[in-house]
């Protein structure tokens, strides 16, 4: 089919809507900014779907269905629903504003804490009213690019093209169109969705808000998890986030928090846990138990009163073989079997181990090359032989992420630890050099029949040493003038592992551009 082409502004559609400009546009269908002449020039923004089957259309009334019979703050507001020129159209309240995924990207650092749970916490009192209706209403594509934060600080959930009713025994066709890499949960993969998906979504939000890292994706975590904790990534995250990111970001949807009201509980209300939550307890899928009832006390998130729903009783026994998640092979035969283990988490790089790696290696080569070759040009190539080095301490320290001061910091690390190697190195080049011309000396002379005085054969042993290296290495700089020697070199490295840093900062965002990630 052909791809279909965007309106032009000025074009009038709906009898009394006039498209103005082009907000954003993907292979099913654009949003634009539009006027509303019938309510004074009201500004609107106007969602044109292409695809007008039946199950579109019903898809497109649902989500204006859901958005009709809530009225909040943090939802945009449906004014119309129509159908016109082979297109279905759904016209909403206009959000001012900028996404959260546009906000991390324009700040380039990552958010506070409490200005996160600021902007969440209503989100999550909104979606847990969605997942206590009956059936449950789910979201099912919740991620940074889908949450305006108004001038007002007032995030706004959109974009509920993929909103589903929660039916524990159907599963969604529409996979590909449903899954969001890195903030989509395992059980999305396969259509096998329920409100706890939600909740993965939200937490992995706030995950990538916190540290500027998305989580991995859930199809690679169900295989190698390789999900890091939050504080390795930012120490400025609270032992209690940390821990209730990863319970709510488990692979087992029983692992996670039963309702959003627990979660948001959870988030503001710090409790002692002698363990440590799973991230990952088992890749298989236990059936979700999240048929709910309605409880007559009330349940208060972010100033909100509703009824808190309770899950049904957890069978007493589980199958001793659960179902587990396909893989979605090529080959449908060949259908790989997850590992059933929990994988320690990975930090990241630290600047003092990769700055004293690299600077041992560059002291020791460096010393190598002034004590083999003695020549004075080799002694340049040392000094450059080292500045590279320092390259790699920070390119080496932040090629997986983090900023590109902790490169300067094992610039540092590695411009103090190969001074001192060096040093130590040459010391005991030259005492091993000056042995070896006495031992020789000393075989001539017993051949000769003439006794050596050792305090004469030293000095002159240690003059035939140091003729042989340049200046640079044999008169050895004192008080100020070492001073300053020490001091540039620290700063060269300091300013090299600075460039290394920032190379190492640049291929990771590359990468993970490539990936589909800011």
């Amino acid at each position: 089919m052909a791809a279909a082409l965007p309106l032009d502004p000025g074009t009038s559609i709906g009898g009394h809507y006039i498209i103005d400009v082009l907000i954003n546009r993907g292979g099913f269908g654009a949003v634009y900014r539009g006027i509303d002449t019938s309510e004074g020039n009201r500004p609107c923004a106007i969602k044109e779907t292409y695809d007008v089957t039946p199950s579109a259309r019903r898809q497109a009334l649902m989500e204006a269905a859901v958005l009709f019979t809530i009225k909040s703050r943090h939802l945009p507001q449906v004014y119309d629903a129509f159908e016109a020129n082979g297109r279905f159209y759904l016209v909403m309240q206009l959000i001012e504003g900028e996404t959260l995924l546009q906000l991390v990207k324009r700040r380039g650092r990552p958010c506070g804490e409490q200005e996160v749970l600021n902007w969440l916490l209503p989100v999550m009192a909104v979606l847990q009213e969605l997942h206590s209706r009956n059936p449950a209403v789910m979201h099912r594509d919740i991620k940074p690019g889908n949450i305006i934060l108004t001038p007002d600080q007032t995030a706004v959930l959109v974009d509920f093209g993929l909103t589903k009713l929660y039916d524990p025994d159907s599963d969604t066709h529409t996979m590909i169109r449903a899954v969001s890499e890195g903030f989509s949960p395992i059980e999305q993969y396969i259509g096998k969705t329920c409100p706890q998906s939600d909740i993965y979504s939200l937490a992995a939000t706030m995950y990538f808000l916190l540290t500027l890292r998305p989580p991995p994706t859930s199809l690679s975590r169900s295989v190698h998890d390789e999900l890091v904790a939050p504080r390795l990534l930012n120490l400025a995250i609270s032992l209690n986030t940390e821990r209730v990111l990863l319970k709510a970001l488990s692979m087992d949807v029983d692992q996670r928090y039963r309702s959003m009201d627990e979660f948001a509980q959870a988030l503001q209300n710090p409790v002692f846990t002698a363990y440590a939550d799973p991230t990952i307890a088992h890749s298989s899928l236990w059936p979700a138990n999240t048929h709910t009832q309605v409880q007559a006390q009330p349940s208060h998130i972010g100033g909100q009163s509703m009824p808190r729903p309770i899950p049904a009783p957890v069978p007493a026994s589980r199958p001793s073989n659960p179902p587990v998640y396909p893989m979605l092979p090529a080959n449908p035969q060949a259908v790989p079997q997850p590992r059933v283990t929990v994988q320690s988490l990975q930090p990241l790089p630290s600047p003092f181990s990769q700055g004293c790696l690299w600077g041992l290696l560059q002291g020791v080569l460096s010393a190598l090359i002034v004590l083999v070759l003695k020549k004075e040009t080799y002694f340049y190539v040392a000094i450059v032989e080292g500045f590279l080095f320092y390259l790699f301490a920070g390119f080496f320290t932040t090629r997986k992420g983090g900023s590109s001061a902790r490169g300067a910091l094992a610039g540092f690390w590695a411009g103090i630890a190969s001074t001192i190697v060096f040093w130590v190195v040459v010391a005991v080049g030259l005492v091993l050099l000056v042995t070896q011309r006495i031992q020789a000396d000393t075989v001539a002379a017993r051949q000769n029949g003439v006794f050596l005085n050792m305090t004469r054969e030293l000095n002159r042993a240690l003059q035939v040493v140091e003729s042989a290296f340049p200046n640079h290495v044999a008169t050895q700089p004192s008080g100020t003038g070492l001073t300053i020697f020490l001091v540039s070199g620290l700063l060269c490295a300091i300013g090299f592992g600075l460039l290394g840093g920032m190379l190492g900062k640049s291929r990771y965002r590359a990468r993970m551009q490539r990936r589909g990630y800011p």
